[in-house]
């Protein structure tokens, strides 16, 4: 009797078909996707890398697909300290145009990053979404005028899978 309660039970609050019938996404897939977002935002300028605040989160969601965060810090500045004890209004002036024109390069890397996602994570269905979310860090002190606090970029997988292998058969061509 007890075994046919719990079945009965487990079987009203389950959906119709097997859970084992969805997507195999595991979390070797996602962690190999946090660890590729975060080589490239730190990879984008070398030489005077972009802070990314903690590590990329990544997670699959049945029925809508994976979806990525992250934040970044797009210029680095000195904050006030006993020898630093106010910000100048240069260096006001010199992060914001910094993380404007960092701006483009960002947008171009998220780019890439849903396409890598796309091609990378193929268990993921190819109706479901993969999205990149990058929040903006800014100090209370930084003029953050025209720049955004997030942006998040997504397309249904088997779009990116297009736009990419449209991108390669451009590149191909390009090179006769």
């Amino acid at each position: 009797m007890r075994t046919l309660l719990i079945a009965s039970i487990m079987l009203g609050t389950l959906p119709a078909g097997s859970i084992a019938d969805g997507p195999k996404v595991n979390r070797a897939m996602i962690e190999a996707m946090e660890h590729g977002l975060d080589a490239k935002l730190t990879g984008i300028w070398p030489q005077d890398p972009a802070e990314v605040l903690g590590v990329s989160q990544g997670t699959y969601i049945r029925g809508y697909g994976a979806v990525f965060l992250s934040e970044v810090n797009l210029a680095q500045a000195a904050g006030i300290s006993p020898f630093h004890p106010a910000i100048r209004p240069d260096e006001i002036v010199k992060t914001h145009d910094k993380k404007v024109q960092r701006m483009a390069a960002l947008r171009t890397t998220m780019r890439a990053m849903l396409m890598d996602s796309a091609r990378s994570l193929d268990a993921v269905p190819p109706d479901e979404q993969v999205a990149v979310g990058i929040s903006l860090f800014y100090w209370t002190w930084e003029n953050h005028e025209g720049l955004p606090a997030q942006i998040v970029m997504h397309a249904p997988r088997k779009a990116l899978l297009a736009a990419a292998n449209a991108e390669q058969a451009q590149i191909a061509s390009d090179e006769f």
